[in-house]
Protein backbone atom coordinates (compact mmCIF):
# COMPACT_ATOMS: atom_id res chain seq x y z
CA UNK A 1 0.00 0.00 0.00
CA UNK A 2 2.98 2.26 0.59
CA UNK A 3 3.99 1.86 -3.14
CA UNK A 4 0.50 2.81 -4.46
CA UNK A 5 0.72 5.76 -2.08
CA UNK A 6 3.88 6.75 -3.42
CA UNK A 7 2.73 6.23 -7.04
CA UNK A 8 -0.59 8.18 -6.38
CA UNK A 9 1.56 11.33 -4.83
CA UNK A 10 3.88 11.33 -8.30
CA UNK A 11 0.90 11.21 -10.49
CA UNK A 12 -0.75 13.94 -8.63
CA UNK A 13 3.18 15.89 -9.03
CA UNK A 14 2.92 14.99 -12.34
CA UNK A 15 -1.05 16.34 -13.22
CA UNK A 16 0.43 19.65 -11.08
CA UNK A 17 3.32 20.55 -13.15
CA UNK A 18 1.09 20.04 -16.32
CA UNK A 19 -1.50 22.60 -15.04
CA UNK A 20 1.37 25.33 -13.98
CA UNK A 21 3.92 24.87 -16.31
CA UNK A 22 2.14 23.42 -19.96
CA UNK A 23 -1.03 24.33 -19.44
CA UNK A 24 -0.52 28.45 -20.10
CA UNK A 25 -2.03 31.09 -22.09
CA UNK A 26 0.72 32.74 -23.51
CA UNK A 27 -0.09 35.97 -26.09
CA UNK A 28 0.24 35.57 -29.60
CA UNK A 29 2.89 37.64 -31.83
CA UNK A 30 1.52 41.12 -33.08
CA UNK A 31 -1.06 40.69 -35.95
CA UNK A 32 -0.47 41.42 -39.49
CA UNK A 33 -0.75 45.34 -39.61
CA UNK A 34 -3.14 46.31 -42.22
CA UNK A 35 -5.73 44.83 -45.01
CA UNK A 36 -3.13 45.23 -47.90
CA UNK A 37 -0.66 42.68 -46.39
CA UNK A 38 -3.62 40.27 -46.22
CA UNK A 39 -2.18 37.14 -49.13
CA UNK A 40 -4.93 34.98 -50.75
CA UNK A 41 -6.05 32.01 -49.13
CA UNK A 42 -7.08 28.83 -50.89
CA UNK A 43 -9.88 26.44 -48.64
CA UNK A 44 -9.42 22.88 -49.60
CA UNK A 45 -11.81 19.97 -48.57
CA UNK A 46 -11.53 16.75 -49.09
CA UNK A 47 -15.00 14.68 -49.47
CA UNK A 48 -16.20 11.23 -50.04
CA UNK A 49 -19.83 10.80 -49.86
CA UNK A 50 -20.37 13.49 -47.71
CA UNK A 51 -22.18 15.69 -49.89
CA UNK A 52 -25.13 16.49 -48.13
CA UNK A 53 -22.91 17.99 -45.00
CA UNK A 54 -20.95 20.21 -47.26
CA UNK A 55 -23.51 21.47 -48.96
CA UNK A 56 -25.59 22.25 -46.15
CA UNK A 57 -22.57 24.68 -44.67
CA UNK A 58 -21.32 25.86 -48.21
CA UNK A 59 -22.79 29.05 -47.52
CA UNK A 60 -20.67 29.75 -44.08
CA UNK A 61 -17.35 29.15 -46.61
CA UNK A 62 -18.38 31.40 -49.13
CA UNK A 63 -19.70 34.10 -47.02
CA UNK A 64 -16.59 34.55 -45.59
CA UNK A 65 -15.59 38.06 -45.04
CA UNK A 66 -11.91 38.59 -46.68
CA UNK A 67 -10.47 39.92 -49.33
CA UNK A 68 -9.19 37.22 -51.54
CA UNK A 69 -10.19 33.48 -51.26
CA UNK A 70 -11.13 30.18 -53.51
CA UNK A 71 -12.68 27.54 -52.09
CA UNK A 72 -11.57 24.00 -53.62
CA UNK A 73 -13.23 20.88 -53.12
CA UNK A 74 -11.67 17.38 -53.81
CA UNK A 75 -14.19 14.61 -54.04
CA UNK A 76 -12.56 11.43 -53.24
CA UNK A 77 -14.04 8.67 -55.12
CA UNK A 78 -17.40 9.49 -53.80
CA UNK A 79 -20.95 7.17 -54.85
CA UNK A 80 -21.94 7.93 -58.21
CA UNK A 81 -24.88 9.71 -56.96
CA UNK A 82 -23.22 11.79 -54.58
CA UNK A 83 -20.70 12.72 -57.14
CA UNK A 84 -23.67 14.27 -58.85
CA UNK A 85 -25.57 15.77 -55.70
CA UNK A 86 -22.00 17.60 -55.28
CA UNK A 87 -21.74 19.04 -59.03
CA UNK A 88 -24.92 20.45 -59.22
CA UNK A 89 -24.70 21.64 -55.52
CA UNK A 90 -21.87 23.97 -56.69
CA UNK A 91 -22.44 24.82 -60.23
CA UNK A 92 -22.33 28.49 -60.99
CA UNK A 93 -20.83 29.39 -57.82
CA UNK A 94 -17.54 31.30 -58.57
CA UNK A 95 -15.96 31.12 -55.37
CA UNK A 96 -15.97 27.03 -55.67
CA UNK A 97 -14.10 25.14 -57.57
CA UNK A 98 -14.92 20.82 -57.63
CA UNK A 99 -12.04 18.16 -58.79
CA UNK A 100 -12.22 14.95 -58.71
CA UNK A 101 -9.56 12.54 -57.92
CA UNK A 102 -7.99 10.76 -59.98
CA UNK A 103 -5.68 9.12 -57.47
CA UNK A 104 -5.42 6.33 -55.32
CA UNK A 105 -8.28 6.88 -53.12
CA UNK A 106 -7.73 8.26 -49.36
CA UNK A 107 -7.70 11.78 -48.11
CA UNK A 108 -3.94 12.41 -48.17
CA UNK A 109 -4.04 11.55 -51.75
CA UNK A 110 -7.27 13.77 -52.36
CA UNK A 111 -5.71 16.75 -50.05
CA UNK A 112 -2.18 16.81 -51.81
CA UNK A 113 -4.54 16.88 -55.22
CA UNK A 114 -6.54 20.18 -54.25
CA UNK A 115 -3.41 21.84 -52.76
CA UNK A 116 -1.28 21.59 -56.05
CA UNK A 117 -4.20 22.85 -57.73
CA UNK A 118 -4.73 25.98 -55.00
CA UNK A 119 -3.72 29.55 -56.72
CA UNK A 120 -2.92 31.10 -53.56
CA UNK A 121 -0.52 31.01 -51.24
CA UNK A 122 -1.66 29.89 -47.87
CA UNK A 123 -3.94 27.00 -47.65
CA UNK A 124 -6.45 26.71 -45.06
CA UNK A 125 -7.87 22.94 -44.85
CA UNK A 126 -11.35 21.81 -43.17
CA UNK A 127 -13.67 18.73 -43.56
CA UNK A 128 -16.67 18.24 -45.42
CA UNK A 129 -18.72 18.17 -42.25
CA UNK A 130 -17.41 21.34 -40.16
CA UNK A 131 -18.75 24.95 -40.47
CA UNK A 132 -16.96 28.13 -39.71
CA UNK A 133 -18.57 30.14 -36.08
CA UNK A 134 -18.91 33.04 -37.81
CA UNK A 135 -17.65 34.99 -41.51
CA UNK A 136 -13.79 35.94 -39.83
CA UNK A 137 -12.57 32.55 -39.82
CA UNK A 138 -10.23 32.79 -42.57
CA UNK A 139 -8.98 36.20 -41.11
CA UNK A 140 -8.61 35.25 -37.68
CA UNK A 141 -6.48 32.16 -39.33
CA UNK A 142 -4.77 34.47 -41.40
CA UNK A 143 -4.14 36.76 -38.59
CA UNK A 144 -2.47 34.82 -36.38
CA UNK A 145 -0.14 33.45 -39.21
CA UNK A 146 2.26 36.25 -39.55
CA UNK A 147 6.04 35.03 -39.44
CA UNK A 148 4.68 31.45 -39.03
CA UNK A 149 4.40 28.99 -41.67
CA UNK A 150 1.47 27.05 -40.10
CA UNK A 151 -1.44 27.89 -37.74
CA UNK A 152 -3.42 25.41 -35.59
CA UNK A 153 -7.15 26.27 -34.73
CA UNK A 154 -9.37 24.62 -32.72
CA UNK A 155 -12.53 22.81 -33.62
CA UNK A 156 -15.12 22.23 -30.79
CA UNK A 157 -18.61 19.94 -31.46
CA UNK A 158 -22.13 21.30 -31.73
CA UNK A 159 -24.05 21.67 -28.39
CA UNK A 160 -26.83 18.77 -28.24
CA UNK A 161 -28.45 17.69 -25.27
CA UNK A 162 -27.77 14.52 -23.63
CA UNK A 163 -24.23 12.57 -21.81
CA UNK A 164 -23.23 11.35 -24.53
CA UNK A 165 -22.79 15.10 -26.15
CA UNK A 166 -21.02 16.18 -22.73
CA UNK A 167 -18.52 13.96 -22.96
CA UNK A 168 -17.71 14.41 -26.86
CA UNK A 169 -17.68 18.39 -26.04
CA UNK A 170 -15.54 17.15 -22.55
CA UNK A 171 -13.21 15.30 -24.27
CA UNK A 172 -12.60 17.75 -27.49
CA UNK A 173 -11.65 20.45 -24.49
CA UNK A 174 -9.53 18.25 -22.58
CA UNK A 175 -7.86 17.62 -26.23
CA UNK A 176 -7.48 21.03 -27.08
CA UNK A 177 -6.20 22.43 -24.13
CA UNK A 178 -3.38 19.61 -24.42
CA UNK A 179 -2.41 20.31 -28.41
CA UNK A 180 -2.77 24.23 -28.24
CA UNK A 181 -0.59 24.31 -25.29
CA UNK A 182 2.48 22.03 -26.19
CA UNK A 183 1.96 24.23 -29.42
CA UNK A 184 2.63 27.22 -27.61
CA UNK A 185 5.59 25.80 -25.91
CA UNK A 186 7.42 25.22 -28.72
CA UNK A 187 6.64 21.41 -28.82
CA UNK A 188 3.16 20.72 -31.06
CA UNK A 189 2.54 17.26 -31.20
CA UNK A 190 -0.52 17.33 -33.17
CA UNK A 191 -3.39 19.34 -34.90
CA UNK A 192 -6.91 19.13 -36.20
CA UNK A 193 -7.35 18.90 -39.81
CA UNK A 194 -10.88 20.37 -40.31
CA UNK A 195 -8.95 23.88 -39.23
CA UNK A 196 -5.31 24.43 -40.46
CA UNK A 197 -3.36 26.87 -41.83
CA UNK A 198 -0.21 26.94 -43.75
CA UNK A 199 1.58 27.96 -46.84
CA UNK A 200 1.67 26.27 -49.99
CA UNK A 201 5.14 26.05 -50.84
CA UNK A 202 6.20 25.21 -47.03
CA UNK A 203 3.58 21.97 -47.38
CA UNK A 204 5.06 20.87 -51.48
CA UNK A 205 8.51 21.42 -49.62
CA UNK A 206 8.37 18.94 -46.68
CA UNK A 207 5.73 16.81 -49.01
CA UNK A 208 4.48 14.79 -45.82
CA UNK A 209 2.05 12.20 -47.10
CA UNK A 210 5.38 11.06 -49.92
CA UNK A 211 5.37 7.46 -49.22
CA UNK A 212 2.95 7.44 -46.40
CA UNK A 213 0.63 4.18 -46.53
CA UNK A 214 -1.27 5.10 -43.38
CA UNK A 215 -4.82 5.86 -43.94
CA UNK A 216 -5.58 7.90 -41.22
CA UNK A 217 -3.10 11.12 -39.11
CA UNK A 218 -3.11 12.88 -41.57
CA UNK A 219 -3.39 16.08 -39.56
CA UNK A 220 -0.99 15.06 -36.39
CA UNK A 221 1.71 13.72 -38.46
CA UNK A 222 2.06 16.30 -41.06
CA UNK A 223 2.11 18.96 -37.65
CA UNK A 224 4.84 17.04 -36.08
CA UNK A 225 6.98 17.12 -39.60
CA UNK A 226 6.47 20.81 -40.02
CA UNK A 227 7.14 21.04 -36.76
CA UNK A 228 11.08 19.70 -37.10
CA UNK A 229 11.42 22.57 -39.67
CA UNK A 230 9.41 26.00 -39.08
CA UNK A 231 7.84 28.21 -36.24
CA UNK A 232 4.33 26.76 -35.36
CA UNK A 233 1.61 29.03 -33.73
CA UNK A 234 -1.97 28.51 -32.42
CA UNK A 235 -5.19 30.42 -32.87
CA UNK A 236 -8.25 30.11 -30.44
CA UNK A 237 -10.16 32.87 -30.92
CA UNK A 238 -13.82 31.88 -30.86
CA UNK A 239 -14.19 33.54 -34.35
CA UNK A 240 -11.96 31.13 -36.15
CA UNK A 241 -13.20 27.66 -34.85
CA UNK A 242 -14.73 25.32 -36.81
CA UNK A 243 -17.59 23.10 -35.64
CA UNK A 244 -18.11 19.49 -36.17
CA UNK A 245 -21.11 17.44 -36.04
CA UNK A 246 -21.07 15.46 -33.24
CA UNK A 247 -21.12 11.71 -33.07
CA UNK A 248 -25.19 10.69 -32.23
CA UNK A 249 -24.51 7.17 -30.82
CA UNK A 250 -21.80 5.63 -28.82
CA UNK A 251 -21.01 3.50 -31.17
CA UNK A 252 -20.05 5.86 -33.76
CA UNK A 253 -17.65 8.41 -31.19
CA UNK A 254 -16.01 4.90 -29.96
CA UNK A 255 -15.24 4.04 -33.85
CA UNK A 256 -14.76 8.12 -34.60
CA UNK A 257 -11.92 8.22 -31.35
CA UNK A 258 -10.59 4.80 -32.55
CA UNK A 259 -9.51 6.13 -36.06
CA UNK A 260 -7.53 9.59 -34.20
CA UNK A 261 -6.19 7.76 -31.47
CA UNK A 262 -4.70 5.14 -33.66
CA UNK A 263 -1.96 7.77 -35.32
CA UNK A 264 -0.40 7.60 -31.77
CA UNK A 265 0.86 4.34 -32.77
CA UNK A 266 3.01 6.84 -35.06
CA UNK A 267 4.24 9.35 -33.29
CA UNK A 268 7.89 9.78 -32.60
CA UNK A 269 8.54 8.69 -29.02
CA UNK A 270 8.97 12.37 -27.78
CA UNK A 271 5.44 13.38 -29.18
CA UNK A 272 3.84 10.54 -28.05
CA UNK A 273 4.80 10.98 -24.28
CA UNK A 274 3.50 14.54 -24.44
CA UNK A 275 -0.13 13.49 -24.17
CA UNK A 276 0.48 10.41 -22.97
CA UNK A 277 2.27 11.52 -19.93
CA UNK A 278 -0.97 13.50 -18.85
CA UNK A 279 -3.36 10.80 -19.58
CA UNK A 280 -1.10 7.76 -17.50
CA UNK A 281 -1.18 10.40 -14.44
CA UNK A 282 -4.94 10.86 -14.51
CA UNK A 283 -6.03 7.27 -14.66
CA UNK A 284 -3.30 6.29 -12.35
CA UNK A 285 -4.62 9.73 -9.77
CA UNK A 286 -8.44 8.37 -9.58
CA UNK A 287 -8.05 4.79 -10.19
CA UNK A 288 -6.24 4.60 -7.47
CA UNK A 289 -8.01 7.36 -4.83
CA UNK A 290 -10.66 4.99 -3.59
CA UNK A 291 -8.38 2.15 -2.31
CA UNK A 292 -5.74 4.59 -0.56
CA UNK A 293 -8.95 6.69 0.94
CA UNK A 294 -9.49 3.21 3.25
CA UNK A 295 -6.17 3.82 4.61
CA UNK A 296 -4.40 5.72 7.87
CA UNK A 297 -3.03 8.09 5.40
CA UNK A 298 -6.69 8.90 3.93
CA UNK A 299 -7.14 12.60 5.12
CA UNK A 300 -3.73 13.45 3.68
CA UNK A 301 -4.48 11.91 0.55
CA UNK A 302 -7.91 13.47 0.36
CA UNK A 303 -6.58 16.75 0.62
CA UNK A 304 -3.76 16.40 -1.85
CA UNK A 305 -6.84 15.75 -4.13
CA UNK A 306 -9.37 18.29 -3.21
CA UNK A 307 -6.26 20.86 -3.98
CA UNK A 308 -5.41 19.22 -7.37
CA UNK A 309 -8.79 18.77 -8.41
CA UNK A 310 -9.24 22.32 -7.91
CA UNK A 311 -6.23 23.33 -9.06
CA UNK A 312 -7.57 21.59 -12.37
CA UNK A 313 -10.45 22.78 -12.30
CA UNK A 314 -9.47 26.44 -12.40
CA UNK A 315 -7.14 25.28 -15.55
CA UNK A 316 -10.72 24.12 -17.37
CA UNK A 317 -12.91 27.49 -16.26
CA UNK A 318 -10.14 29.39 -17.98
CA UNK A 319 -9.36 27.82 -21.16
CA UNK A 320 -13.49 27.29 -21.17
CA UNK A 321 -13.42 30.93 -21.53
CA UNK A 322 -11.80 30.97 -24.52
CA UNK A 323 -13.23 27.58 -26.33
CA UNK A 324 -16.23 27.60 -25.18
CA UNK A 325 -18.46 24.97 -23.67
CA UNK A 326 -18.13 26.69 -20.18
CA UNK A 327 -21.27 24.52 -19.40
CA UNK A 328 -18.77 21.30 -18.83
CA UNK A 329 -17.19 23.39 -15.81
CA UNK A 330 -20.54 22.77 -13.75
CA UNK A 331 -19.50 18.86 -13.79
CA UNK A 332 -16.04 19.33 -13.84
CA UNK A 333 -15.24 16.55 -11.11
CA UNK A 334 -17.30 13.65 -12.83
CA UNK A 335 -16.24 14.30 -16.33
CA UNK A 336 -12.83 13.78 -15.21
CA UNK A 337 -13.64 11.32 -13.46
CA UNK A 338 -15.44 10.21 -16.88
CA UNK A 339 -12.75 11.33 -18.89
CA UNK A 340 -9.66 8.75 -17.28
CA UNK A 341 -12.37 5.84 -17.66
CA UNK A 342 -12.72 6.99 -21.19
CA UNK A 343 -8.52 6.93 -21.94
CA UNK A 344 -8.59 3.75 -20.56
CA UNK A 345 -10.90 2.11 -22.26
CA UNK A 346 -9.94 3.86 -25.45
CA UNK A 347 -6.04 2.94 -24.96
CA UNK A 348 -7.39 -0.88 -25.00
CA UNK A 349 -9.19 -0.75 -27.85
CA UNK A 350 -6.79 1.38 -29.79
CA UNK A 351 -3.59 -1.25 -29.15
CA UNK A 352 -6.00 -4.54 -29.69
CA UNK A 353 -7.91 -3.24 -32.64
CA UNK A 354 -6.39 -1.79 -36.02
CA UNK A 355 -7.78 1.31 -38.15
CA UNK A 356 -7.60 0.64 -41.85
CA UNK A 357 -9.39 3.09 -43.25
CA UNK A 358 -10.04 7.16 -42.91
CA UNK A 359 -13.83 7.40 -43.87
Amino acid sequence: MVILELIWWISLLVLTGYHLFVFLMKKRDPSIPNEQALPGVSIVVAVKNGCRSLLKHLNALTSQDYPLFEIIIVDDHSDEDQREQLAVGVWGNAKVRLITSDREPGKKHALTLGISEAIHPLILCTDADGFPNGSEWIREMVLASNRYKMVMGYSPYDKRSGLLNLLIRFETIMTGIQYLSWAMSGKPYMGVGRNLLYEKKFFQKVNPYAGDKLPYGDDDLWVQQASKRAKLNVCFNEKAHVISKPATTWRQWVRQKHRHLSAGHQYDRGAWWQPAGYGLALMTHWFLLIPLLTTGEAIWVLCGFVVGLLLRWFTHIRWTNKLGDRDTNYWFPILELCYAVYLAGMGCITTLVKKKAWS
